[in-house]
């Protein structure tokens, strides 16, 4: 087992945060009561989930032209709730459905056809990230109901749990199987941001002026770029993006009303989606394209 480093100078030597320029588009599903987006890829085609009026999500799927769902009467059939949390270059998307029972599993769609993604011998999968190799990651739990994270590399499965931590989770990967996520280390904290390379070394990261275990990446392209989020001592919630050293500060536009806003995959266009809650604490979807 490689040893975790910590700090590694290339994550740690930041300037002084700015704020991103970016031009908003809010996206909502039609009829739904909420509607947030998860992922985008290099073409604009996006993926999320839109919730009923029982609060149950639906994953979705923005093709350039049309906004629409993959269940319940779609590709994934008749799952009662579902998510799609990722897409690559190739048209596969990646996300989790529940059974009649509760039960959550991964999938991995890719123009009609569904392959279910399972960790042999857990419960609980879902799949979270897929890149352009049609490498996969997410989560699972064991028979003991821990929580472990996986990755799925030319049809086989491998634990990637992080060592001396309670929860590792992989919410990215890129083409040079660089992922990001969260990293738990102290119960009841959001923990650490990680970074792991191809060869399993990893680095955590906390952001400049976070509270203690309270920063975490959800997003990594092709390009290196990394969104993230920190609690800052106050408790107050900020989005980020990693950029060569430079951190800057991403924000939905005052005009948007927004309560809360969670900055979630960056494309190697700049191009950055995620989802916010109005003042009545509905959520929305919405595309940021750089102005630059």
């Amino acid at each position: 087992m490689k040893k975790l480093l910590l700090s590694v100078a290339a994550l740690t030597l930041l300037v002084a945060p700015c704020l991103a320029q970016y031009t908003f588009t809010a996206v909502n599903y039609p009829g739904a009561s909420n509607t947030q987006i998860f992922a985008v890829n290099n073409a604009g085609r996006y993926v999320g989930a839109f919730y009923d009026a029982q609060v149950n999500g639906h994953a979705m799927y923005f093709d350039g032209k049309t906004l629409s769902a993959l269940d319940p009467n779609g590709v994934i059939g008749t799952a009662p709730q579902s998510f799609a949390f990722s897409l690559n270059n190739r048209g596969d998307i990646a996300g989790s459905y529940t059974d009649a029972s509760g039960a959550s599993h991964g999938y991995l769609y890719n123009h009609g056809r569904i392959t279910d993604i399972e960790f042999p011998g857990g419960f609980n999968t879902q799949a979270y990230g897929v890149n352009d190799l049609r490498q996969v990651i997410g989560v699972f739990t064991d028979s003991a109901k821990a929580p472990h994270a996986f990755l799925l590399r030319k049809g086989v499965y491998k634990q990637i749990d992080l060592p001396n931590g309670l929860q590792t989770v992989p919410f990215s990967i890129n083409d040079s199987t660089k992922i990001v996520g969260q990293f738990v280390n102290v119960a009841q904290t959001t923990g650490h941001g990680f970074l792991r390379l191809k060869d399993g070394e990893s680095t955590l990261y906390d952001a400049p002026h976070a509270a203690p275990n309270s920063t975490y990446l959800i997003s990594i392209n092709n390009l290196n770029q990394i969104v993230g989020f920190y609690n800052d001592n106050a408790g107050k919630y900020h989005n980020f993006l990693l950029d060569h050293k430079k951190l800057t500060q991403l924000k939905i536009p005052g005009s948007f009303q927004a309560s809360f806003a969670s900055f979630q995959t960056i494309n190697d266009s700049d191009e950055i989606v995620g989802y916010y809650n109005d003042a009545k604490n509905v959520a929305h979807g919405f595309v940021a394209t750089p102005t630059h």
